[in-house]
């Protein structure tokens, strides 16, 4: 930029301004003479010219002797540096330099400051447009920057994750509020996409993600479980779900699950319908001869497609490990939360009844009942609310509907459900194995099965459980024995006096020296085994100290990833093992999953949709 010192051509003044005026003016006030104001003779640069600023100790006119200091009051003077020349021994300032692009412009007192204040405007314009384009800017690996540059297919790719992931219309791309907000927001280039051009961008993502989970993900595992479940929609149309479950080659089994399928089933939901569905979307993937387990709900249906898939699988199947369910009458206490949900004036009447008794006023759901955990917290929310709950009952119901009676069988049923309760949220979990630890929990049960079988108030529920429960789980899997075995804090021996957690039942108590399952061979158990014996992987693993780590925070998967080149075999087994799940927790996840996708906005999208949507956004 051409420096502009702001001289003016000789014989001419500033409009309404004369120099010879301005010099006399200063003069008489300063009782100084300033000289020619082109800067002529006697005019020289100061020892420190620049860097000065409206706060500088340097005044702009200073008189000679006690003169004080003159602060520059504009705002134009933030973006300027003052520069100083001394002129018969006073130091005036005759050029501002600009902080943002260095150029030198006249300060003279006679000039003014509205060209500094333009050059501003100009300058700050310059500035905030070359951000821009800085912010815009992206890396190359090299360290290199290149320009960032709008890519349409970029655009609609990212546009159907973010539909995916939010649960958006298929059509918010063609909407005029949408294209608004992207173009006036982030990018004035952005263009509207229809929803039938969305619908292929769905499908063309879905196909890519598909193939790079089946060639890259799923191949990489050893073995592969699965677990399936069947939905029901508000429009009475069914899904079913298939999920994978392994374990990575770094070993890393933090929620490692894969929706492989959501399917709608428009059949009779048989075993063989059912059977056919999952093995139908596992030979997609090709993992036949890979699948280790297969859990499915408690249904009659299902146990009939697992007969059907056992063979079909037999390559690494292991036994049906079903969960059982019951339920314990509690009609009673449904019909109160009944009668208080069925109103909001009764709802309004309680919540005032409990703000003037002293009591937080909360709301109660009814629990589900096929479901023990759902009667467990429908009771465990009731009971510390017994006596406000059972006054406004009895005294709005028209009868005594509930008495203490109730709430005494109520609260020796909550005790029992718990254990229940506190089992299913352990081998629910999805952070850590739950397969080593399902024989805990099962010798847990079956004594607490047995201490209350003969309480008189839990007679009629303990009995029909305890048959379900021997249905289920009178022949263990061996697969969960191995499992129970491949935890090295167990083996086949115990440590005694260890009651910590969940291994109380297994150790028993201190010098307890129970065994779980069948002794162990004498090759294992005697102290003189041959050098043959030793060798053997197995017998290693058995004959070492049992790990005494009991903390939540043992990570088995990382103690067989750090043993895997002491046990090379044992590691691989183990590896298969801890990956299979005890629970279809997960496709139960994938129903909530799948439920926010089809609402009351998408009663309309297909099958295939939503099932594209489901695995994009897992």
């Amino acid at each position: 930029m051409a420096e502009d010192d702001g001289e003016l051509p000789p014989g001419m003044a500033p409009e309404g301004e004369n120099d010879d005026d301005i010099r006399d003016d200063a003069a008489a006030l300063f009782g100084v003479d300033l000289g020619d104001g082109d800067g002529g003779e006697g005019a020289t640069t100061s020892a420190n010219p620049v860097g000065s600023n409206s706060n500088s100790s340097v005044p702009s006119v200073a008189a000679a002797g006690n003169g004080k200091v003159g602060k520059r009051k504009s705002p134009v003077w933030d973006d300027f540096e003052e520069i100083f020349e001394t002129m018969n021994g006073v130091q005036i300032c005759t050029k501002a330099k600009c902080k943002m692009c260095k150029s030198t412009l006249s300060a003279r007192s006679s000039a003014g400051t509205g060209h500094l204040k333009r050059h501003q405007n100009s300058c700050r314009q310059k500035t905030d447009q070359r951000d821009r384009v800085q912010s815009r800017l992206s890396y190359n690996p090299d360290g290199s920057v290149h320009n960032w540059d709008y890519k349409l297919e970029v655009a609609r790719t990212e546009l159907c994750r973010l539909i995916a992931r939010l649960d958006l219309p298929l059509g918010i791309g063609d909407t005029d509020a949408f294209e608004e907000y992207i173009q006036r927001a982030h990018n004035p280039r952005f263009r509207r996409v229809s929803r039938q051009s969305t619908t292929r961008d769905l499908r063309a993502l879905f196909t890519e993600r598909r193939n790079m989970l089946k060639n890259h993900v799923l191949s990489g595992a050893s073995s592969v479980a699965l677990t399936s479940d069947i939905w029901s929609r508000n429009a009475k149309e069914d899904y079913i779900s298939v999920v994978a479950h392994y374990v990575s080659a770094d070993w890393e089994l933090q929620k490692k699950k894969k929706v492989i399928g959501l399917r709608l089933i428009e059949v009779k939901h048989t075993g063989e319908n059912i059977s056919e569905k999952i093995a139908c979307m596992v030979q997609e993937f090709g993992m036949i001869d890979k699948i280790y387990s297969v859990t499915l709900d408690n249904a009659s249906s299902n146990a009939k497609a697992m007969e059907t898939l056992t063979p079909m699988f037999a390559c690494y199947l292991g036994s049906d490990p079903t969960p059982t369910s019951s339920d314990p009458n509690k009609q009673d206490f449904r019909t109160a939360i009944n009668f208080l949900n069925s109103s909001n004036h009764r709802i309004a009447m309680f919540k005032n009844y409990c703000n003037a008794q002293g009591v937080r006023p909360r709301k109660f759901g009814l629990d589900i009942d096929v479901r023990w955990n759902a009667t467990y917290l429908m009771l465990k929310h009731l009971l510390p609310y017994k006596e406000v709950f059972s006054v406004f009952i009895n005294a709005n119901f028209g009868c005594t509907l509930l008495t203490p009676r109730h709430w005494l069988i109520a609260a020796k049923i909550l005790e029992f459900l718990e254990l229940f309760y506190e089992s299913t949220c352990v081998l629910s979990g999805v952070y850590y194995p739950t397969s080593p630890l399902i024989l805990h929990h099962m010798l847990d049960i079956a004594h607490h099965l047995h201490e209350n079988e003969k309480d008189q108030n839990l007679m009629v529920v303990v009995y029909p459980m305890k048959l379900k429960y021997l249905k289920y789980w009178e022949n263990i899997p061996l697969l969960y024995s191995i499992a129970f075995i491949l935890d090295p804090r167990a083996k086949l021996r115990v440590n005694s006096g260890k009651r910590i957690q969940a291994w109380g039942r297994i150790f028993g108590g201190p010098g307890s020296s129970a065994v779980v399952g069948h002794p162990p061979p004498a090759s294992v158990s005697t102290s003189t085994q041959s050098a043959a014996s030793v060798a053997c992987e197995l017998t290693t693993y058995l004959d070492s100290d049992n790990v005494t780590a009991y903390e939540d925070d043992f990570d088995l998967l990382l103690w067989w990833r750090d043993h895997k080149l002491t046990y090379p075999v044992l590691s691989i087994m183990a590896r298969d093992i801890m990956a299979v799940p005890v629970s279809t927790v997960f496709s139960e996840s994938c129903f909530s999953l799948t439920g926010r996708i089809i609402e009351e906005r998408r009663r309309r999208l297909l099958p295939e949709h939503v099932e594209m949507l489901a695995c994009i956004k897992d």
